[in-house]
C-alpha cells in the first residue's frame, strides 16, 4: 500500500489536471498542417545558419516575421530559396519588441487555420530530422496519457520537471524553438499579457502544484549563484499556464538543437538534454502531503 504522504506521480497529477479541464489526447493525422512563425531581426548570418539547418527537413510552412534595420536582412525573406519548407508569407517592419512579435506571430499561424502552431527564432539551430521528432513527441505523450499541449527539440536539462521514455515533462519551455496544438496556442495568446511569473511565484507554483522544488538560481554579474529574486520573460509562463488548462509541455531527449546566442551555463540554459537521460524519471526533491490527494478525497 502507498504512504498517504507520499506525492502523487507527476504524470497521475497531469492527468488530473488534464480530466479537470476537459482535455484529451490527440495523435498527429496525415491531414494535419503545421506553421511556424519565423522571427527575424538582422543578425544576417544568425538567420542564414538558423535557415539552412531548419530548411534540411520539410513538412511545414513558415510565416516569416522581419523587423531587420539592416539592408541585407530585409532582402534575405525574398531571396533565400527553400530546399524542402514551404514559405507562404513574409512580413517585414514586424518592430513590436519580442512580447509583440511572439504575439503577432502566433496570431498570424492561427489566422491561416494551421492545427499546430509554432515558432521559431533565428539564433536557434536544429539538426537533420528535428521535424519528425518535433512531431513525434505529441504521439510519446499521448501514448502515455498525456495531453501534449507544447513540444520542443530545444531541451535544456535546467527545465526539466521528469524524464521519461523519449520524452520529457518540463516546468518552462521559452519561445524560441515551440510548438503548440492549436487550442494550447489559442489559450497562450489569449492569456499572454498576464504571463507574468517571478523566481518565487514559479516555485511558488510548482510546489503546490506538483510538490517539486525548482531550485532556481541565478548568476549574478560576479558570476556567482544566488537565490535572488528576477522578474521572467511572458514566455517563462507558458508551461505553468498550460498545466493549469490541462495541456503539458514536453521536449525532446535528447536536445536536437543548440543556441547561437547564449552558450549552456547561461541564465538557466545549464546544459542541453543528453541522450543517457532517457527514461531517468524525476529529477527534483518532492515535499510530502500531495495537495490532489485531498482534491480528490
Amino acid at each position: 500500500m502507498n504512504d498517504p504522504n507520499d506525492p502523487l506521480p507527476i504524470a497521475e497529477i497531469v492527468r488530473f489536471l488534464q480530466a479537470k479541464n476537459g482535455t484529451q489526447c490527440r495523435w498527429p493525422q496525415p491531414s494535419d498542417r503545421v506553421g511556424f512563425a519565423f522571427s527575424t531581426k538582422d543578425r544576417v548570418s544568425f538567420t542564414r545558419q538558423a535557415l539552412e539547418a531548419m530548411d534540411t527537413d520539410g513538412g511545414y510552412d513558415i510565416i516569416w516575421n522581419d523587423g531587420s534595420d539592416d539592408a541585407e536582412a530585409r532582402a534575405l525573406p525574398e531571396t533565400y530559396r527553400f530546399r524542402n519548407a514551404r514559405l507562404v508569407e513574409v512580413n517585414h517592419d514586424v518592430r513590436r519588441g519580442a512580447d509583440g512579435t511572439i504575439c503577432y506571430g502566433l496570431a498570424r499561424v492561427l489566422d491561416h487555420g494551421y492545427d499546430y502552431v509554432g515558432i521559431i527564432e533565428n539564433d536557434v539551430v536544429l539538426q537533420p530530422g528535428w521535424f519528425k521528432k518535433l512531431m513525434n513527441l505529441f504521439v510519446l505523450a499521448a501514448a502515455d496519457g498525456i495531453v501534449c499541449g507544447a513540444a520542443t527539440v530545444r531541451s535544456f536539462e535546467s527545465r526539466v520537471i521528469e524524464h521519461r521514455s523519449g520524452y520529457s515533462l518540463n516546468w518552462a519551455t521559452g519561445a524560441g524553438m515551440i510548438l503548440f496544438s492549436r487550442p494550447a496556442a489559442e489559450i497562450i495568446l489569449r492569456k499572454y499579457p498576464i504571463l507574468s511569473w517571478t523566481s518565487t511565484s514559479l516555485t511558488n507554483f510548482y510546489r503546490r502544484l506538483f510538490r517539486i522544488e525548482l531550485g532556481i538560481r541565478i548568476q549574478d554579474e560576479q558570476g556567482q549563484w544566488n537565490d535572488r529574486e528576477v522578474r521572467f520573460v511572458p514566455d517563462w509562463g507558458f508551461s505553468p499556464m498550460l498545466y493549469m488548462h490541462g495541456f503539458a509541455s514536453v521536449g525532446n531527449i535528447p536536445s536536437i538543437a543548440r543556441d547561437l546566442e547564449f552558450p549552456p551555463g547561461h541564465f538557466l540554459l545549464n546544459d542541453y538534454v543528453k541522450p543517457e537521460r532517457n527514461n531517468v524519471g524525476l529529477i527534483r526533491l518532492r515535499s510530502a502531503a500531495p495537495q490532489l490527494q485531498r482534491v480528490t478525497s
